[in-house]
């Protein structure tokens, strides 16, 4: 029950004054902004070049047959062409975008490159021997930073293509293998995925460089020319596969944006 006496009210709840409404305002507004910083992610750009190491059996038979080839042919026409050597690896770079932390999720790209090649002569017989090999993948990204800044693990998955330029100047000898004289590239697809690991330094305030090493799977079946020729280096009638799978080891640089 209330009681009046004039215009005082004796009882219930006191009217709220202006500044009652605005400290709430105030405290909602706070709340309101702790819940946006509490959803706030950075943007990383990350991006260093790297050294892959690859072995593909397909490329490093048919460069030990060519090598007995070469070796044969030296010594028949007393020549002096060099071997050619192994593919075991090239220069590359990989980039990423992220967001989010520590989890994050994103899109890179990778890039590398490998090429091996001699040339010679026994006599006037011209002896040249090439390729040069070409990878690129892109790939959705995730990444977890148990020490932000500091510790990353990555993995991640897409689409790879790769190319390989075929050059051959060879004269005819009386051996069960001899490359096959003639240009061509080879192209060919599949899915590829790999993981790395990177510890990183900071520079700047958002700015941190490292070292990081990872294993990439890249399995190409069979490639092919545009025309459809399969690529048969060994020269068994079999379309050969093209493996590129590998160890890498590179720089990291990444930047990261607050949003």
């Amino acid at each position: 029950m209330m009681v009046t006496n004039g215009s005082r009210v004796l009882g219930g709840s006191p009217p709220r004054t202006f500044g009652d409404g605005a400290r709430m305002g105030t405290v909602l507004l706070a709340l309101l902004f702790l819940g946006l910083s509490a959803w706030a992610v950075p943007l990383g750009f990350e991006s260093g070049p790297n050294f892959f190491r690859t072995y593909p059996p397909a490329l490093s038979a048919f460069i030990q047959l060519t090598n007995q080839a070469i070796n044969y042919g030296n010594q028949t026409f007393f020549g002096d062409v060099p071997l050619l050597p192994l593919i075991s690896g090239g220069l590359g770079v990989r980039a990423g975008e992220t967001l989010g932390e520590p989890f994050a999720l994103g899109l890179g790209f990778s890039l590398f490159g490998a090429a091996t090649a001699t040339e010679g002569a026994w006599g006037a017989q011209e002896v040249k021997v090439s390729l040069g090999l070409t990878y690129a993948d892109l790939h959705a990204l995730f990444t977890f930073s148990p020490i932000p800044g500091v510790l990353w693990l990555g993995a991640y998955g897409g689409l790879g293509w790769t190319s390989l330029g075929y050059s051959v100047v060879f004269p005819s000898l009386s051996l069960s293998f001899v490359p096959r004289p003639g240009e061509a590239v080879y192209t060919g697809r599949t899915f590829g995925a790999g993981f790395f690991l990177r510890v990183a330094w900071p520079i700047f305030p958002n700015l941190t460089a490292g070292a990081e090493a990872g294993f990439r799977f890249a399995l190409f079946p069979g490639l092919s020319t545009p025309d459809g020729v399969p690529m048969d280096l060994n020269g068994d009638g079999k379309p050969d596969p093209l493996d590129l799978s590998g160890f890498w080891l590179g720089l990291s640089f990444r930047v990261e944006f607050p949003l």
